[in-house]
């Protein structure tokens, strides 16, 4: 509780894909608040979870873009054969379209935003309201995978070497490195406090 930010950035580095992510961001925005709460100190909702989720999207654009630049430089540069030349078309056929998704979501938003500032004070009700539906549907999501998961079919298929692999990963080095990255930028910085 005395680093909340840095906590919520965690969650976003640590934690695989983006709904585990911010649902663990809201777990720990709702742990946080309420040990903050119990030291009488009281921070303003939702700073953890939106530093969490805000992390892992920033994360979803740069490995697209990583993906992208990577694409290029093995096919022109590692192996390339001669002859080969990469097409433009062919670029964009490989390119991730969800990055100009991020891209164009933000930029409209934050035209609206600007052009229209009252507007998020509705959405904002608008979304509390919805919230309820989103944990909701987010619980049933996880349930049915695990529903229809054929856990002794992945077993057969060495599974079981690949889970080992990425506990290993997870537990030898990413949760700890991204803590590290997490103080790093977040170290210090708390969400404002809410005075009576």
């Amino acid at each position: 509780w005395k680093e909340p930010l840095v906590a919520g950035a965690w969650m976003g580095l640590a934690v695989k894909t983006d709904g585990a992510a911010t649902a663990a961001g809201a777990v720990t925005d709702a742990l946080i608040l309420a040990k903050a709460a119990g030291h009488g100190i009281v921070y303003e909702k939702d700073w953890i979870l939106n530093t969490a989720t805000s992390i892992k999207v920033f994360i979803d654009i740069f490995i697209g873009i990583w993906a992208f630049v990577l694409a290029y430089i093995w096919a022109n540069h590692i192996e390339k054969r001669e002859g080969d030349k990469v097409r433009a078309a062919e670029i964009w056929q490989r390119f991730p379209k969800f990055i100009i998704g991020y891209v164009l979501t933000f930029g409209l938003f934050l035209a609206i935003g600007l052009a229209f500032p009252a507007l998020f004070k509705t959405a904002k009700s608008s979304t509390d309201q919805a919230n309820i539906f989103r944990v909701l549907f987010f619980c049933l999501t996880f349930f049915t995978i695990g529903v229809v998961s054929n856990f002794r079919k992945l077993w057969e298929e060495g599974i079981g070497k690949l889970a080992a692999v990425y506990v290993v990963g997870l537990f030898g080095f990413i949760i700890w490195f991204g803590l590290i990255i997490s103080w790093m930028f977040f170290g210090g910085v708390h969400p404002p406090i809410v005075h009576p």
